[in-house]
């Protein structure tokens, strides 16, 4: 059945008035998604017993009592911790005591504000790769299509708002593990400013990276779920928006092939809103973009490896493909590689921020999200072999606001995002209510048939045997040549398949980790 509200805010002004009761959406959300989770892939696992409990009791509390999110049922990714349950990072190895019994700290500030937590949603394994057809996890499917990719890494968040299986939920952003699945799935998602949000119980993958962050219907949702999470009073939307501010594009950067004829589209008509909102577009080159895109494959690949890699050598075959292999090539980087594109960060961010702020400079940075609609499960691309526009603000901390923009001829989302300083949350969140006032691509919902029985995912590794040769062969200086025994060394047996990944994204990492900073 569609959801009562369309938007967050709409819900909570009808929870504080009590127009409507905390158990009446709780028990709407849980019969949507017996109704769809079969074919999406929402959830890990739910809440119900709990989850309406805690409406009950929100239902209880007289009206001048209730918090800003009073008996809001929200969606927790499942590398947070819950009381109702460990999170698994959908990994079959993870440590089942880890954090039980206990709340992530930004999972305990959305309860204080009254949030009902569903259940916990579905994510590629540690929040790095593609999920493996080999595990038993629910695979994650876009509600737009089912046979696509919903992005990474907060899948079940993307897939259940667009699905409107729920209003909001918290996910955490690496390399766009927010931006893109809100992107793909058409919701609203905001990387925050690093540091913003405790880290504390939510499972790591690259630590001085790692952020959390609000997805939900709207900006306005977004800066809801924020502003709960960092104790601040609930804004009042201005008048003001993206009047006079001032957005950098990098036309140069966005001109090239990678960029598909409908997102180029769609994003020239949301400049063009932006300026009809009396926002002043300019050129904005990035000539950092490479350099940052480096820093952040180099950073969060050596440090996934750092965190996870003896339990890896524990059980190599316990982990998924995709994230075993990109850990593992992590393993094999020089430490001077990581410590110099450390360097680079650090100078990079300040060059960047000199510009911003100089002569010519921008308030905020527009690009699209990402530069096409979501691909069929079928097409799987390489890591490196679509330009990744969400990356690159891992490194320097900026906060980056992710918002539906259109839609391609399939009707598949696309998206904008906005980029600011550290600490311009407030910023961004404002602009992107004066976006959304003029446009209303993030009220649109998918509608996936129940019935429709996707495709499983493709397993090329299992579906014809693999050519064994019969005798190893010759390895070219420099092509990867003593991985395996680097490997070895780590307690790590790596099959040919493994090998010859792991091998392939190490040299990408080590010319990439070479690269001069701008």
């Amino acid at each position: 059945m569609p959801q009562p509200f369309a938007t967050l805010a709409e819900a909570a002004s009808a929870l504080q008035s009590g127009t409507v009761g905390s158990r009446e959406l709780v028990e709407s959300a849980l019969a949507d998604a017996e109704l769809l989770d079969p074919l999406l892939g929402v959830y890990v696992t739910r809440f119900p017993e709990q989850a309406l409990a805690a409406a009950d009791a929100a239902d209880r509390v007289p009206a001048g009592e209730r918090g800003a999110l009073h008996g809001l049922p929200l969606a927790v990714k499942d590398n947070l911790a819950t009381v109702e349950g460990s999170p698994t990072a959908q990994s079959p190895v993870h440590d089942p005591l880890w954090w039980r019994g206990c709340d992530a700290p930004a999972v305990a500030r959305l309860r204080a504000a009254g949030a009902v937590v569903l259940g916990k949603t579905t994510m590629v394994e540690y929040a790095m790769g593609r999920p493996d057809p080999a595990h038993p996890f629910p695979v994650p499917r876009n509600p737009w299509d089912p046979e696509r990719w919903t992005g990474g890494s907060s899948t079940g968040n993307g897939a259940g708002i667009a699905a409107g299986l729920f209003l909001g939920a918290l996910g955490s952003d690496t390399a766009g593990s927010v931006r893109l699945p809100a992107a793909l799935c058409g919701a609203t998602g905001l990387k925050t400013t690093s540091g913003l949000l405790p880290n504390d119980g939510c499972v790591p993958l690259s630590p001085s990276q790692d952020v959390l962050g609000p997805m939900a219907v709207s900006a306005r949702d977004c800066g809801l779920l924020l502003d709960a999470m960092t104790g601040q009073a609930p804004r009042t939307p201005t008048a003001e928006g993206v009047r006079g501010l001032r957005v950098g594009v990098p036309f140069g950067l966005l001109d090239g092939p990678a960029i598909t004829p409908p997102c180029r589209a769609a994003f020239q008509d949301a400049l063009r809103t932006l300026r009809e909102l009396g926002a002043e577009v300019r050129e904005f080159e990035l000539p950092e973009f490479g350099a940052l895109l480096a820093v952040n494959a180099v950073t969060m690949l050596a440090e996934a490896f750092a965190v996870h890699g003896e339990r890896l050598a524990a059980d190599w075959d316990g982990h998924g493909r995709g994230f075993r292999r990109l850990a593992a090539a992590g393993a094999l980087l020089p430490a001077h590689v990581y410590l110099r594109v450390q360097h680079n960060r650090e100078r990079l961010t300040a060059l960047l921020l000199e510009r911003m702020d100089g002569p010519g400079g921008v308030d905020l940075i527009a690009t699209p999200t990402w530069p096409a609609s979501a691909r069929p499960y079928t097409q799987e691309t390489a890591p490196g072999d679509e330009l990744n526009l969400t990356a690159v603000w891992n490194p320097t901390g900026f906060p980056a606001l992710a918002l539906p923009m259109g839609a391609d001829p399939a009707g598949l989302p696309l998206s904008l995002q906005l980029v600011a300083r550290r600490g311009g949350e407030h910023t961004l969140i404002a602009a992107g209510e004066a976006f959304q006032s003029a446009t209303t691509w993030h009220l649109r919902r998918a509608a996936p048939d129940p019935r429709q029985r996707p495709a499983p995912l493709r397993d090329p590794e299992h579906t014809r045997p693999e050519p064994v040769p019969a005798a190893p062969p010759a390895r070219a200086p420099g092509d990867g040549d003593g991985a395996e025994a680097a490997l070895a060394a780590l307690g790590i047996t790596a099959g040919p398949a493994d090998l010859a990944v792991i091998r392939a994204v190490s040299r990408m990492l080590n010319d990439a980790g070479r690269q001069p900073a701008a």
